[in-house]
């Protein structure tokens, strides 16, 4: 498909930028989907910006006629920022290495962003586990649809209507390049890069347009293990974040570390009265809250599986809570001298 002309205009150049590391194994999914858009074939480029993969991903990507591009050791938010340097486009798409998006994700996302005002950055969707991911990823993916699963995030909260938001996730956006004339990742930052850059765009006025019918397709946790691996690095990555701007980025961030602390004095207490008083109301006041999500799963699900919620939530936020607290004690890294 080439160019079409709408009215007098020519459709808008996308420059739609894929980072990688040691992706070989999934990034020819997403590359497949990104080839088969509906949008004119001379109208967006693909890009793959490579942390420096010693598997197979640069031979997927040339199979799919993708430009590859190497930061060697480079941070994710160093390769997104390769990624714009090397863009053509007008607008500026990401999704990651491990999603699939659909065949009309360009044109919606263009359409929508032509539609918003000068404040806004760009425009963003949810992301759901694929159809054929394992149970427990389907799992995670309903349960980051509820509120307490989700901490209120757009990208997976299960929002049913267009609204502004001050985030969206990576994994799912198109950004107006011109934002980048003036703002770009943090090149230090490896995880939690696209909190803290949108953070900075909030801060300057900029939000973005959360659309909940553009969602992509995307490899959740596909076990309990790396369900709690990934808990502790984001909460880990935020409070970092937080410590460099030395301001709130997400007040709920510290929420789970809070709750940690304040379970281990309610123990405490109860203990020294030999007494318990405070430990089941907060039991009670858990109970509720695993309650509400697993109902929403189940829901969702239809399986009993969702009797797992209660569990998954108590790991969810005591890894994040564990990782925020490790971020807000570990040392500073010391600089490294220039040659």
């Amino acid at each position: 498909m080439t160019g079409q002309q709408r009215g007098d205009a020519v459709d808008p150049l996308v420059s739609v930028v894929v980072v990688t590391y040691n992706s070989g194994r999934t990034v020819g999914e997403t590359l497949a989907s990104l080839v088969a858009q509906t949008y004119p074939d001379d109208r967006y480029e693909i890009l793959v910006v490579d942390g420096g993969s010693d598997d197979d991903t640069a031979a997927v990507a040339a199979e799919y006629g993708a430009a590859f591009h190497t930061v060697d050791g480079g941070t994710i938010g160093a390769c997104r920022n390769r990624g714009v340097e090397v863009a053509a486009g007008e607008y500026v798409a990401f999704t990651d290495s491990d999603c699939a998006v659909p065949a009309t994700w360009l044109r919606a996302h263009v359409e929508r962003i032509a539609d918003t005002d000068d404040h806004i950055a760009g425009v963003g969707g949810p992301n759901r586990p694929f159809p054929d991911d394992p149970a427990f990823a389907k799992l995670v993916g309903s349960l980051q649809g509820t509120v307490f699963g989700s901490g209120g995030s757009p990208q997976s909260h299960a929002i049913d209507r267009v609204r502004e938001v001050r985030s969206v996730a990576c994994c799912n956006v198109l950004y107006d390049a011109a934002v980048f004339d003036e703002h770009r990742y943090d090149g230090e930052i490896n995880v939690g890069e696209d909190a803290e850059f949108h953070f900075r765009l909030s801060e300057a006025g900029y939000r973005f347009v959360f659309d909940p019918s553009i969602a992509v397709s995307h490899h959740l946790s596909p076990d309990f293990g790396s369900f709690c691996k990934k808990g502790r690095s984001y909460g880990y990555a935020m409070a970092r974040i937080q410590r460099r701007h030395r301001k709130v980025v997400r007040w709920y961030s510290a929420l789970p570390s809070l709750a940690l602390g304040g379970g281990t004095a309610a123990a405490l207490a109860d203990l020294a009265r030999r007494k318990a008083r405070y430990l089941p109301l907060l039991a009670l006041a858990y109970l509720l809250v695993s309650g509400y999500a697993t109902a929403q799963v189940y829901r969702d699900r239809r399986s009993p599986l969702a009797l797992l919620v209660p569990v998954m939530l108590a790991a969810q936020y005591g890894y994040y809570g564990v990782g925020f607290l490790e971020g807000l004690t570990a040392p500073d890294p010391v600089p490294q001298e220039l040659p």
